[in-house]
């Protein structure tokens, strides 16, 4: 396993895999350096909370041979929210409608066009930061100030999303190997429409139903995602609307609402794939 900062989801999984025998090599890939080329293991579980770390890690266990969960390619799409909203959309999927500006200008052009409110996020990010509801000409101009400023090229680029009404909540879904785990709603607590666990969101069971799991089945299939969660909104009408995918899905909230053993069913997959 390569990680960074190890969190309770890869204390989990490490105990898990101890306890059924199965030998686990640790990498923190802050203090030990990677070799292009080297073979440590058949299989690395991808595990940084860096997007960049997890996606040079992969690489470089790739480099040597080695498979790994997820691939540097799931991980490069999932962290870039543009190449996964276009993903999903070119493998069928319902997402909210989208327009991308690269730079001010196009920004403004794609403002004066937009029903307000609406979404705008980076194409990067995690946890909900940088995401805002825009509602009027006001904000917007202190956004895109705020926005242009920022340091690096990604990070001025605007996904504006249409405003979808989901009652303070979200789905998450998890998907390994193919198949759904279970979904929970994320419902906002303290924030009046974000529900990420990490700003404080209350994670609750929700019925799995065949809309729902072929929808998050095909989300990973888009990504080739071994092991994700998927972000779904759901509107008053029950439309659903894939939004996101996590390459390195944190599941503490997901198994505390449904009591589903989700490193487990990591451990039985990739006892599946030393197989093959």
């Amino acid at each position: 396993m390569l990680y960074d900062y190890p969190r309770l989801e890869e204390k989990l999984i490490i105990d898990k895999l101890k306890t059924n025998n199965h030998e686990v090599i640790l990498t923190n890939v802050n203090n030990k350096p990677l070799t292009i080329g080297e073979k440590i293991t058949d299989i690395s579980l991808i595990r940084s909370v860096s997007m960049y770390k997890a996606l040079y890690a992969a690489a470089l266990r790739e480099s040597g041979g080695c498979r790994s969960i997820n691939s540097s390619y799931t991980i490069a799409i999932c962290g870039d929210k543009i190449l996964t909203l276009s993903r999903l959309k070119n493998a069928g999927l319902n997402i909210p409608r989208s327009t991308v500006a690269m730079d001010a200008e196009s920004a403004q052009v794609a403002f004066r066009g937009l029903k307000k409110p609406f979404v705008d996020k980076p194409p990067i990010g995690s946890w909900g930061r940088l995401v805002s509801l825009v509602t009027d000409n006001v904000s917007w101009r202190s956004l895109l100030e705020h926005r242009q400023m920022l340091p690096t090229q990604q990070l001025k680029v605007h996904i504006m999303q249409d405003y979808i009404e989901v009652n303070n909540r979200d789905i998450r879904a998890i998907v390994v190997g193919g198949e759904v785990l279970g979904a929970i709603y994320r419902i906002s607590v303290g924030d009046e429409w974000r529900s990420n666990i990490a700003l404080g969101g209350k994670p609750v069971q929700r019925r799995l139903d065949p809309i729902l799991e072929e929808a998050a089945i095909k989300a990973a299939e888009s990504v080739k995602g071994d092991f994700i969660s998927v972000d779904i909104l759901e509107d008053s009408s029950g439309t659903l609307y894939v939004n996101e995918v996590n390459g390195v899905p944190e599941f503490k909230g997901f198994m505390e609402a449904t009591g589903i053993d989700v490193a487990g069913a990591l451990m039985r997959f990739l006892e599946e794939v030393s197989k093959r």
